[in-house]
């Protein structure tokens, strides 16, 4: 993840759905003393309720779907390609036939906004080169990691144009690029938010948000969040001009400690699955319900987010943190702790 922020002095590095943050990022002191004025300390929740457990893929993609009777934004979070889970869900509601009556807009973090309007010619249905296309997610702050180079990427873009080929022009579903491509100066999560607010929210509508799993963490260890500048969470920027329209679902399962960690918390995986009456995976779950409730952030979360700051070397962020899950997202889709899990993809990422 980079920092478009003039003042930033150094980056934090973004790789398969792990964060590393490389060293302490300064802002305005101005902007954000303002910004932390307006900011919660942590995202409210909605009002919502979900069965005690959603199995399967479809199952879950209806679940997800009927959520966006209560909220207006339904935040995705995902493992770049280390779940496979990902990809096939985002791809299963969007070819539901109720999504489109619902959800007209989605917000990507695998689409630059200064690409818009290739995306929105190849989404209609356009010819559009295979290169220009590939111009969307290349023109990303996060393209040097490969990330997006990943088939499942350009697969989403596919299914959502394919869903658009059977629908009247006035009911089709647009997707929106949330990075700032070049010449765009705002920070990531500025740009994702202001899309959002311009796009979908002042005029009353309803989007589909799907970035890295951690963007849409609630709430963060102090230390941390003061390190992160302007972007301090799309949930939390979300919740100072929209509080409660926004539903935050995260993957959870086995992924393999960070390179530059030498020990950690090998998660206990039978608490999840102890607790769950089904033994299908994938399963949602809401993080509102006990024992998932309080299961800790440090020992289920703790690989998706690594600090390098410290003299002690590289660990997560989550160490010696209380923070737990239902701190830190509405619900989840546990995938599991087995070798089902795809935890090793693209390791050029």
């Amino acid at each position: 993840m980079s920092f478009r922020s003039a003042a930033a002095k150094n980056v934090v590095l973004r790789k398969a759905g792990v964060m590393t943050v490389a060293a302490l990022v300064t802002v305005s002191l101005t902007n954000e003393s303002s910004l932390r004025a307006q900011s919660p300390r942590s995202a409210v929740p909605p009002s919502l309720r979900l069965p005690d457990e959603t199995a399967g893929v479809d199952a879950i993609a209806r679940t997800l779907i009927s959520a966006f009777d209560q909220v207006d934004i339904v935040a995705l979070g995902e493992a770049h390609g280390r779940f496979r889970l990902d990809s096939e869900l985002r791809i299963a509601m969007v070819r539901h036939p109720d999504f489109a009556k619902k959800v007209r807009s989605i917000v990507v973090e695998f689409g630059s906004t200064t690409e818009q309007s290739t995306l929105d010619r190849y989404i209609r249905g356009e010819s559009v080169s295979r290169a220009q296309l590939e111009q969307v997610w290349k023109t990303t702050t996060q393209a040097p990691n490969g990330i997006w180079d990943q088939p499942i990427y350009a697969d989403f873009f596919a299914a959502v144009r394919d869903v658009n080929s059977k629908l009247p022009a006035g009911a089709r579903i647009r997707v929106f690029g949330g990075d700032p491509g070049p010449g765009d100066n705002r920070s990531r999560e500025t740009a994702a938010v202001s899309v959002l607010k311009e796009q979908v929210l002042q005029k009353h509508g309803k989007a589909l948000l799907i970035y890295g799993a951690a963007h849409f963490y609630r709430t963060m260890p102090e230390d941390y969040l003061s390190s992160l500048g302007e972007d301090i969470g799309l949930a939390r920027k979300l919740e100072i001009d929209f509080p409660g329209r926004t539903f935050i679902v995260i993957p959870v399962g086995r992924l393999d400690r960070p390179r530059a960690v030498t020990a950690d918390i090998d998660p206990d995986f039978q608490k999840f699955d102890r607790a769950l009456t089904t033994q299908v995976r994938p399963v949602l779950v809401s993080l509102q319900r006990l024992p998932f409730r309080d299961f800790t952030a440090e020992e289920f979360l703790g690989r998706t987010l690594t600090t390098c700051r410290g003299a002690g070397g590289c660990v997560s962020v989550f160490k010696g943190s209380t923070l737990t899950l239902g701190q830190m997202a509405d619900a989840c889709v546990y995938v599991g702790g087995g070798a089902d899990v795809d935890s090793k993809a693209n390791p050029t990422q």
